[in-house]
């Protein structure tokens, strides 16, 4: 539509978070700060959580997978599913790449037959789902667990190929993902922002 010069219209405020922290990233990186956000007075604590997997390794060059960050992950499914008032919320897997993705899915297939607990994330009207970058578009879970997947080689490299966010208009499919989050985001990573160093790129 864009390419074709029709008349634009934006979004003035977003429905789909319930916290203002949710949407803050996209409002102030996408959006030029012009949506209309909400103060959650009821709630100031920030929405986004950000786990640091220090120990996480990326296999670059081998399975591009992130075992570490994954088991993580999963850890942090099973461990909501188990509380009877955390699994009341759906819930939603993003991965940065579908070498993560598939890794996720296998991991977190085998510890829900484990724990007795597929019915509580697949029996139920919005059912948890595993999808990567790509094609995460027009999903919305109560929170977002979020695999960053990257991060320092088992010789501590790191390296600043970020899969699909490093190509053309990555930045749409980023703003995707970060935006799919009624109620909570939790990032997995097991890196830093200071371990990127801006003057290689």
């Amino acid at each position: 539509c864009l390419a074709l010069s029709l008349p634009e219209r934006h979004l003035k405020w977003h429905y789909r978070s319930r916290h203002e922290s949710l949407i803050a990233f996209s409002n102030a990186m996408y959006y030029g700060n012009k949506l209309c956000t909400f103060p959650s007075t009821n709630a100031l604590k920030s929405k986004v959580q950000f786990r640091y997997v220090e120990n996480g390794v990326y296999q670059r060059g081998d399975t591009k997978q992130n075992p570490i960050e994954a088991d993580a992950l999963v850890e942090e499914v099973i461990r909501r599913l188990k509380d009877p008032e955390a699994r009341k919320q759906s819930i939603g897997i993003i991965t940065f790449s579908v070498a993560q993705q598939v890794l996720i899915e296998h991991k977190l297939s085998e510890a829900l037959v484990r724990s007795r607990l597929e019915a509580y994330a697949y029996e139920r009207e919005e059912p948890l789902f595993v999808k990567n970058l790509e094609n995460v578009q027009g999903d919305e879970r109560d929170v977002i667990l979020f695999s960053i997947c990257y991060g320092p080689d088992k010789w501590g490299r790191l390296s600043l190929n970020f899969g699909p966010v490093n190509q053309q208009n990555g930045w749409r499919r980023l703003n995707v993902a970060v935006s799919r989050a009624r109620e909570e985001m939790v990032v997995f990573s097991s890196m830093t922002g200071a371990m990127i160093d801006l003057g290689r790129t």
